[in-house]
């Protein structure tokens, strides 16, 4: 509870030990300092003002007192109701909060915790007004803790934006590279692909390399038979990047998109194609591995024939409105030979009904993609979070580790130098190889300068307030601490009932009043307490084995204290009672999901020595199948059920056990007997 011990200066050089070195401190607090600088706050005067006498502390379980002239704070946690959980903390002045914060998260000693773990290893020496606060923005803009990330805190995806659905055929292409490939007698080793974005019509040029000269000659190739598109987009490799690329474009009068860094879903549709191409050639190419340039085209028929999920007609059929004569169709037509007779179409009739044909497929082919962009969306978006950057925004960006492609993380800060639509951003990056790049949301992150997010941010003018102490509360602090340790035994029920509105307030009105009728119509299932059954009792039959003895377990005060309550508990409500049986088992205490603590007897010497009952149970996977038709399911908590179930005179004498401060035995079915 001294001041001098948590405030006092003290440098300490870095210790270097073999293998070791620890941290040392260098924090310019001194006991004046403190003193002086604590009178001059203006936002601790409530905080003085509210200050009670040293020998009125033990009366109050949060107030404000001065100890050797340093204000101190007294904290206890909610429920408890000993003197030692009692925390003595120093009110620090907002001069010093930020070392405090410094030395609380970013040491080396303090682990760059969370806003949570942080906060709770202040609470225990220091304290200030508004300090939760101010830990969660002393954490949040922690350079380290941004770049390295934690596992619970994934960039949300941003609502996926749909490409444009059919314009008209080749007017849009996407372009990229596949290989290197297996080399060919001709030397070839790689693909250029493009897929017009409308059809999906796929095309796939074998090349000896990727040069920007060989790419754009396979670009004319393509031109040449389906006509100048209206935009390109490819990714940022640098043969798409180059001045000679940007030049015949210019020259095509094709206006060149590029597609997010790293970010291949940008051209999903020709990635998707890269994967079919590739379980195509990689199943070709175990009987022609040296060939399978020359059979490429007969890849891409098949290829092209094939009906598209999103569509629903191949991409040949969108493109010359007709079924292409393949092996199939070649099949049908040599075994209908004999009865079908050649027909003659007039050429007026045969044009306008293609034409109509033509315009049904793309009207039917429209609605399809658009339906089924519309499914995919409303999947992707359940996780999706809409966000959005400004020009001059700081941001971190995923990019790949240098010198291995297969690891990314987070670099930066750099600034937004441009949006470009709803997902696309240009950042400035000046300390990489390229000075910007487009960056898709997905990939940034919001950066917090610590210059940004000042502790305890002044106030433009300050009021002095006085505050008596009747006035004062631990509320007024704005101030919660995590105290799972200290909660009771005792089930919240009635409380859960006083506020039951509140805990229905997600459901529709009709839905609130029925079942908050249904549970006032049944008020004695919902005690705080549990009852007993009158319909059986359970036994412990241990035959005819001398008793079991054994001492309680050790425990530290804090576990100690936790089963004084809850033995207490037992005794109130009839459920233990004082014992005098040569059996005893020993205590101790389970942690449980939510942070509280299952108290238990360790009866495994009992357990070895009692009849097992044979009786089945019933298999999880059974419960699961009667049910899983069901379109609605309730699920009822069970309030303590092994205490439900009295016990047999013999088996209450069997279930004796000892804590360091009692002896008792169960009058009801204790957790952890065999057959309970």
């Amino acid at each position: 509870m001294c001041a001098d011990n948590a405030v006092n200066a003290k440098e300490v050089s870095t210790v270097k030990v073999e293998g070791c070195a620890l941290p040392g401190f260098d924090l310019p607090i001194g006991k004046p300092m403190l003193i002086e600088a604590q009178r001059a706050d203006q936002t601790l005067t409530h905080c003085v003002e509210a200050a009670v006498e040293l020998t009125d502390l033990s009366e109050h379980p949060v107030a404000y007192y001065f100890e050797d002239d340093v204000l101190m704070r007294k904290w206890s946690p909610r429920h408890a109701n000993y003197d030692w959980s009692a925390v003595f903390q120093v009110v620090v002045p907002k001069p010093y909060r930020e070392q405090v914060l410094r030395v609380a998260h970013d040491h080396e000693l303090s682990g760059h915790f969370g806003i949570r773990k942080t906060y709770d290893h202040l609470m225990k020496h220091f304290f200030w007004p508004s300090m939760k606060s101010d830990v969660a923005k002393f954490c949040k803009s922690c350079h380290a803790c941004q770049i390295a990330g934690k596992p619970n805190q994934v960039v949300p995806p941003a609502p996926l934006k749909p490409i444009p659905v059919l314009g008209e055929p080749f007017e849009r292409i996407m372009i990229d590279c596949v290989g290197p490939l297996p080399k060919t007698k001709s030397g070839n080793s790689y693909l250029v692909t493009l897929m017009c974005v409308s059809t999906r019509f796929p095309e796939a040029i074998p090349l000896r390399s990727l040069k920007a000269h060989a790419i754009i000659k396979a670009i004319v190739k393509f031109c040449t038979t389906f006509g100048m598109p209206k935009y390109i987009q490819s990714d940022q490799g640098t043969n798409f990047m180059s001045k000679v690329f940007a030049k015949v474009m210019k020259q095509l009068n094709i206006k060149h998109q590029v597609s997010s860094a790293y970010h291949p879903q940008s051209q999903g549709a020709i990635e998707r194609f890269h994967q079919t191409l590739k379980s195509i050639l990689r199943t070709f190419c175990v009987e022609h591995e040296k060939e399978w340039d020359e059979h490429i085209p007969l890849l891409l028929f098949a290829v092209r024939n094939t009906t598209q999920a999103s569509l629903g007609f191949s991409p040949s059929e969108l493109i010359f409105g007709h079924t292409v004569r393949g092996p199939l169709k070649i099949l049908q037509e040599q075994i209908l030979s004999s009865s079908c007779s050649a027909s003659t179409t007039n050429v007026l009739d045969y044009v306008s009904a293609f034409r109509d044909r033509l315009h049904t497929v793309w009207k039917l082919a429209k609605q399809s993609l658009n339906s089924v962009q519309s499914q995919m969306k409303s999947r992707y978006d359940q996780k999706a979070v809409p966000r959005s950057f400004q020009t001059g925004d700081k941001v971190l960006i995923l990019l790949p580790v240098t010198g291995s492609a297969l690891q990314a993380k987070f670099t930066g800060p750099y600034s937004i130098k441009e949006k470009l639509g709803d997902t696309d951003y240009v950042v400035d990056t000046p300390d990489r190889r390229r000075k910007s790049r487009v960056c898709h949301i997905n990939m940034l992150k919001a950066y917090v300068s610590r210059s940004d997010s000042e502790v305890s941010m002044p106030v433009a003018t300050v009021v002095p307030v006085t505050v008596s102490l009747s006035d004062y509360s631990p509320e007024s602090d704005d101030l919660k601490m995590n105290s799972a340790s200290f909660l009771s035994a005792r089930l919240p029920n009635s409380e859960t009932l006083l506020n039951l509105s509140e805990k229905l307030s997600h459901l529709p009105v009709s839905a609130q009043v029925d079942i908050s009728s249904l549970i006032n119509k049944y008020p004695t299932l919902f005690n705080d307490f549990p009852s007993t059954t009158h319909v059986i009792e359970h036994d412990i039959d241990v035959g005819s084995h001398a008793p079991v003895k054994q001492n309680a377990y050790r425990v530290n005060p804090v576990k100690r204290e936790l089963m004084k309550q809850e033995t207490l508990y037992l005794l109130e409500h009839n459920l233990a009672v004082p014992s005098s049986s040569p059996w005893c088992s020993p205590c101790l205490l389970v942690p449980k999901p939510d942070g509280t603590s299952r108290f238990c007897t360790d009866y495994r010497k009992v357990n070895a020595l009692t009849k097992a009952d044979s009786f089945p149970l019933p298999r999880m996977e059974d419960c699961v199948d009667r049910v899983g038709n069901a379109k609605f399911m309730t699920k009822l908590d069970l309030l303590k059920g092994y205490w439900q179930v009295p016990l047999t005179e013999q088996g209450c004498e069997i279930s004796a056990f000892a804590t360091p401060d009692v002896f008792l035995q169960y009058r009801v079915m204790a957790f952890g007997l065999r057959n309970a």
